[in-house]
Order: structure tokens, then C-alpha cells, then sequence
């Protein structure tokens, strides 16, 4: 093999390197993100965001009904 060769074989399998260590960083902020939607979103008790979001609806929808007509 000549030194040409063997340099672009070396460059190749940095190139290769550089592509996984992507490619684990990417899966690393997606489980991160998916983390954090969990616990503002998820949960059994709907999340922080989730209950404040119930929250906000139930006293917009208790403000627009009508009362209940007196008899």
C-alpha cells in the first residue's frame, strides 16, 4: 500500500468514529428530552405542566357554564 492509501483508510475510519460518537450523543439528548416531557407531562398525576394545564381548563370552563337556575 502506498502512503496515500493508508491515509485516506485513516481518515475514513475517523470519519466512522466521529459518526457513532454522533450518532450516541443524539441518544443521549432524545432520552434526556424524553426524561424531562415524563416528569412535566407524564406521570400518574398528569405532570406539573399537565395539572397546572387541568387546572386552567377546569376554571375557564367553571367561568363560561351558566349557573344553575334557582327554583
Amino acid at each position: 500500500m502506498n502512503e496515500k492509501r493508508v491515509l485516506q483508510l485513516l481518515k475514513n475510519r475517523e470519519i466512522k468514529k466521529q459518526k457513532g460518537a454522533s450518532m450516541i450523543e443524539y441518544a443521549l439528548v432524545i432520552a434526556g428530552v424524553a426524561v424531562v416531557a415524563f416528569v412535566l407531562f407524564g406521570g400518574t398525576d398528569g405532570g406539573t405542566v399537565g395539572t397546572a394545564i387541568t387546572g386552567a381548563v377546569e376554571d375557564a370552563v367553571g367561568q363560561i357554564q351558566p349557573a344553575a337556575p334557582a327554583q
